[in-house]
Parts: C-alpha cells; structure tokens; sequence
C-alpha cells in the first residue's frame, strides 16, 4: 500500500474530527448512521488494490464532506446535523469492507478508529444547539477522549497496513 495513501487516509480522518471539533456550537437528534451501498462492498474479501482503492475513497469523501462542514452556518442547527450525519456514511461503509488477508489486523484497527471518529460526530450532533454548559462540557471531554482514541488507532492502523504491504 503506497505511504501516501495511509497518510491521506489519516489526515482527512482527523482533519474532518478537527473541523468538527472547532466549528459545533450543540443540540440533539438521534443517532443514525449510514450504510448506503455497504452490503457489496462486505460480501468478499478485496484485493490488495481494491482495498488500497477502498482507503483511497475514503480519503477523497472526507476531504469532501470536510469541505462542506466548513462551510456550514452552525445557527442551522438541522443542516449541521445533517452534514454530520454525511460524515458518517462513509466511515461504516469502510468499516464494512472485508480486507485482504495480510491487512486484517491494520484494518481491524482502522475500524477501531472509524467507530470513534463515529461515535465523536455522534456527540458532536448531541450538543449542536446545546446551551447548558454543563451538558457541553460533557460533551466537550468526551470529544477529546473519542478524537484521541481516534487518531491512536488510525495510527497504529495505518502502520500495520503498511507493514502488510512490506
């Protein structure tokens, strides 16, 4: 798998937590994620390229959905929350390819770190509009906990993908 690839991967993972982080004011929904067009993607196992391609994707829809978060009027609390919503079809469609073999173990961890990026939008949803300090503070730590757990796994990821690759 080429360096630059997993290195891309990484930062639109954390660049897109970083955004989110700096730019949510708070409020509520439910939670729902998306898993449009997963199902044949986790059917069979990929081969070394499509998985690289599989990562690659990833990359390129974060970098996009990064972008438009950016942008957002964070007063409207509802596209906010949609947008964040959008974040997250891709994480579980990545989560839900079937590697190749030799990258189980990096990709293992690379989901590890896509549900707690999850699981940090999801939080950050929670306390869009929020005006109760206490819950924000709340919500605050646990971002800091999520986007760290995060951003370790992605890294211990990537470096067993491109150990697979050697």
């Amino acid at each position: 798998m080429k360096k630059n690839m997993v290195k891309r991967l990484l930062a639109a993972l954390v660049g897109a937590a970083m955004v989110l982080s700096l730019t949510a004011c708070g409020g509520k929904t439910d939670n729902q994620g998306g898993a449009d067009g997963a199902d044949a993607q986790a059917s069979a196992a990929l081969t070394e390229e499509e998985y690289q391609q599989a990562a690659e994707n990833l990359a390129t829809e974060l970098a996009a959905i990064q972008t438009e978060v950016s942008k957002l009027d964070w007063n409207d609390t509802e596209a906010a929350k949609s947008a964040l919503e959008e974040l997250k079809k891709p994480l579980n469609n990545f989560m839900l390819v079937t590697p190749p073999t030799s990258y189980e173990a990096g990709h293992e961890k690379m989901k590890s770190g896509c549900q707690a990026l999850i699981d940090f939008v999801d939080v950050t949803i929670s306390i869009v509009g929020e005006t109760d300090q206490a819950k924000l503070e709340a919500g605050s730590v646990r971002m800091q906990e999520l986007i760290a757990a995060s951003v370790n796994d992605m890294a211990e990821g990537a470096a067993l993908l491109e150990q697979a690759t050697k």
